[in-house]
């Protein structure tokens, strides 16, 4: 066989050798991606059920700003956000960290009391990952540790840079934000939410 024939060979089965790695590594992250966010729903579901079984409320606390707090396995959560179109409902934690984005979402700034909310949440599937879907006109509800639900009209749907922090947290008037990363993760998802109704239903 000609030395040139041979080489091309060669390169031919290491290209080859090549693509099934690639095609091996990439089946691999999808199905590590999908066991984590698997993993991160089913953490909320518990949680969530935690705080609605804690009927005696002997895991609260009100806070200086007058809030009523759930402690859960050390974690404390401030309500329970719902967005009915998708059939989502998920614990609030208090305050935000890398750390405590994998169990739920979190509060980025502000309180429902105040009408400055922003929430924050990873875009796994069983998290804020449905955001991408939302319409401008969907309900989005918020239910705090007193039981009082507060709903929401999404009224703009945008799309903020990572890393303008500024830009997300002028309210500009709105009630409620809710806002997840893109899939390439240099962008934010973000829902802008006017308040349209006050239920104090007294659960979740």
């Amino acid at each position: 066989m000609p030395k040139v024939k041979k080489k091309k060979t060669k390169i031919g089965v290491v290209l080859m050798f090549l693509g099934v790695l690639f095609i091996a590594v990439a089946g691999g992250l999808f199905s590590y991606n999908q066991y984590i966010d698997k993993k991160a729903g089913e953490t909320a579901e518990t949680i969530y059920n935690s705080l609605r079984e804690d009927s005696d409320g002997s895991n609260y606390r009100i806070n200086s700003a007058s809030e009523r707090l759930a402690k859960i396995n050390g974690a404390e959560y401030v309500g329970v956000i719902s967005i009915p179109s998708y059939k989502i409902t998920l614990p609030v934690q208090s305050e935000w960290s890398l750390e405590k984005l994998k169990k739920s979402p979190c509060r980025y700034s502000g309180s429902v009391n105040s009408g400055s909310l922003i929430i924050c949440a990873h875009n796994y599937q069983s998290h804020f990952g449905k955001l991408k879907y939302i319409q401008k006109g969907d309900k989005i509800r918020f239910t705090d540790m007193m039981g009082i639900t507060y709903t929401y009209d999404v009224n703009k749907i945008e799309l903020i840079n990572g890393y303008s922090v500024e830009e997300m947290e002028n309210n500009d008037g709105w009630d409620l934000t809710l806002f997840t990363c893109n899939y390439g993760g240099r962008q934010r998802i973000t829902l802008r939410c006017v308040r349209s109704d006050i239920n104090n239903s007294n659960n979740f």
